[in-house]
């Protein structure tokens, strides 16, 4: 009985985790210039990275978001990356918010992006 209270409190937990993410839900554009935008390649007109599900789907790689934090008045949360790509793993940390217009700021290693919603 206790493992399934366990299970039950983890399974909770994943679920309020990706609840957390899916205001971040989208696809936003890292080729500004583009009409188009295209998840998984870089350096092609219209190249895009899309957040679904708890899970930062970029070029040729894919993070988990985890450990989600709210940061105080502001709709923002920094998350710590879990990632794999061409072969290997590493982990970073990202802050995330939304901005009135829709586009999402991403703040990573101290650089900080501004990357509009597809409507694509």
């Amino acid at each position: 009985m206790r493992y399934c209270f366990l299970a039950l409190a983890v399974l909770t937990g994943a679920g309020a985790a990706m609840a957390d993410t899916a205001r971040f839900d989208g696809t936003y554009a890292i080729d500004l210039t583009a009409r188009e935008c295209v998840v998984g390649q870089g350096d092609v007109p219209g190249a895009a990275f899309r957040i679904e599900n708890g899970q930062f789907f970029g070029v040729d790689s894919v993070c988990r978001l985890a450990n989600p934090t709210n940061i105080r008045d502001m709709d923002a949360m920094l998350f710590d990356l879990q990632c794999s790509g061409e072969g290997t793993q590493w982990s970073d940390r990202i802050l995330l918010m939304k901005l009135d217009d829709g586009s999402l700021l991403r703040v990573v290693n101290g650089l900080a992006f501004t990357n509009p919603l597809c409507r694509n």
